[in-house]
């Protein structure tokens, strides 16, 4: 009996999402972004915790940043060029689940002719065999053209690792992304100007 109920305490150790975090704003140093908790299911009321990250472009090492800790976040020159990442702990009356925004970024500086107003989406079924296709978002500026360069990366969106010969705008999901998300790095050209950006990170592949 014993067994049983620290099974059940398991089981019920905080939060369940639903849909993920995210994160939404324009993409350039002195703008402000906002979090968005998800949607969860619990015990009682639910509170959620913040934290902001400052990550490489690929998200393969990030550092929390400091004092960064509510639902909005405003760009620094430190975060030029990087991606920013978004830890949400959920917590009710069972105990608190983190779970993780996918990376936003790369941040423009202050002044750039191009910036991301809001991420790149990508547009399709996630499972083995299916396309996606990126949607490139919206930009401060008037982009002339762009290039895509897919990436293959961890459950949570981060750990990216760019996929060989897939530089088009679509993508035919393969068995070796089960498991991971897809991410798609678009860099945005207007006349002299380049400005990269990622996507919004697909679901799991099954």
């Amino acid at each position: 009996m014993l067994g049983f109920a620290i099974g059940l305490v398991a089981l019920l150790a905080g939060p369940t999402l639903a849909t993920p975090p995210s994160i939404s704003g324009t993409l350039q140093q002195g703008a402000k972004l906002t979090a968005t908790a998800g949607s969860w299911a619990g015990s009682g009321t639910i509170t959620y915790a913040y934290q902001w990250y400052r990550c490489t472009s690929s998200g393969s090492h990030c550092s929390s940043i400091h004092g960064a800790t509510t639902g909005r976040y405003t760009e620094v020159a430190a975060d030029i060029g990087h991606t920013i990442g978004l830890t949400v702990r959920a917590t009710d009356s069972t105990g608190t689940t983190p779970a993780y925004a996918p990376l936003a970024g790369l941040v423009a500086a202050a002044g750039s002719a191009l910036s991301p107003a809001t991420q790149p989406t990508l547009a399709g079924t996630v499972t083995s065999g299916a396309v996606l296709t990126v949607t490139p978002g919206t930009w401060s500026g008037s982009p002339t053209a762009f290039t895509y360069t897919w990436l293959r990366c961890n459950p949570n969106g981060r750990v990216c690792t760019a996929i060989a010969g897939a530089t088009t705008a679509s993508y035919t999901l393969t068995t070796d992304d089960s498991g991971h998300t897809i991410v798609a790095t678009v860099d945005a050209t207007a006349g002299t100007a380049t400005q990269a950006v990622l996507t919004v990170a697909s679901a799991v592949v099954p």
